[in-house]
């Protein structure tokens, strides 16, 4: 009983406030709806997003993939979407949208986006057009177009692929072919510590995504020529370390070699200029 005659007290001292002095009454009202308006609009709308490992992509690059227009209750509930948006970039490997460090509710109108960056590895001819192609084996942009945050240094350590299928009829294939050079690359540059500068898949390589491809290293005048055929009983590790023996070896008869295969059991096959053939281990 003592709420309700509480409740009746306050809502006739309203009302005789009111009747004394509505226009003040009124402006009281709206200015404090109008004020709870502006806050919730601001909760729901303000946003402060963050970006971080940016490398070659600019902030505006990101931003464009952003939905600001959409609320921040929509921001939280459909983050997954939103991070999709911002893969969609080429240049984009992976992306992740989380609410920014700190305690709720400082943080609630705060996005943080992580994105990692694609590194580009790789030129290759597919389809008659060139292609920058991440070490991954995606494809970034075209080769012959602007080339956007790529650097002159950049462009001269990029390792001219050929041999790749077409895209348009075997895309599979083309994607089995960039994994294996992806893969192949890494391993051959860590065992020979020389950088290369080509590969060329050759034979059967250009119809599995395995077999023999061709590499030539910087400072190095000829291609060597490794095999991942199934039927191979040497490793491309060990074909790597083979490579390494053979070019110490042969280091002071670089201008007489046309070509080294090393895709047999045993032995590593020289070529030199003329027709002259040479088998041995190193």
């Amino acid at each position: 009983m003592r709420l309700l005659y509480t409740s009746i007290i306050a809502c006739s001292v309203l009302i005789l406030h009111y009747i004394d002095n509505p226009a003040r009454f009124q402006h009281g009202w709206l200015h404090g709806w109008m004020w709870t308006s502006t806050r919730t609009v601001e909760l729901l709308e303000n946003k402060e997003v963050r970006i971080e490992g940016l490398r070659v992509l600019s902030r505006t690059e990101i931003e464009r993939a952003l939905p600001f227009d959409k609320s921040v209750i929509w921001w939280h509930v459909n983050n997954t979407e939103i991070q999709g948006k911002i893969a969609e970039n080429p240049w984009i490997a992976a992306a992740r949208l989380d609410s920014c460090p700190g305690m709720w509710p400082s943080n609630w109108g705060c996005f943080l986006v992580s994105v990692t960056e694609r590194s580009p590895k790789f030129i290759a001819t597919v389809d008659n057009e060139r292609w920058v192609i991440s070490d991954e084996g995606a494809f970034i942009m075209p080769a012959d177009g602007p080339l956007y945050g790529l650097t002159a240094d950049t462009l001269m350590n990029l390792v001219a692929v050929d041999g790749i299928a077409s895209r348009a009829h075997s895309p599979d294939l083309v994607r089995a072919q960039l994994a294996l050079a992806s893969r192949s690359i890494a391993t051959i540059e860590s065992s020979v510590a020389r950088t290369a500068d080509s590969l060329r898949f050759e034979g059967r390589g250009r119809l599995e995504g395995r077999g023999d491809f061709a590499v030539t290293f910087k400072g190095v005048p000829f291609p060597i020529v490794f095999t991942t055929a199934t039927d191979s009983l040497v490793s491309l590790e060990e074909q790597a370390q083979r490579c390494a023996g053979l070019l110490t070896k042969l280091k002071d008869r670089f201008a007489e070699i046309e070509r080294v295969d090393l895709a047999f059991t045993r032995v590593g096959v020289v070529k030199f200029r003329g027709d002259v053939v040479a088998r041995g281990a190193p």
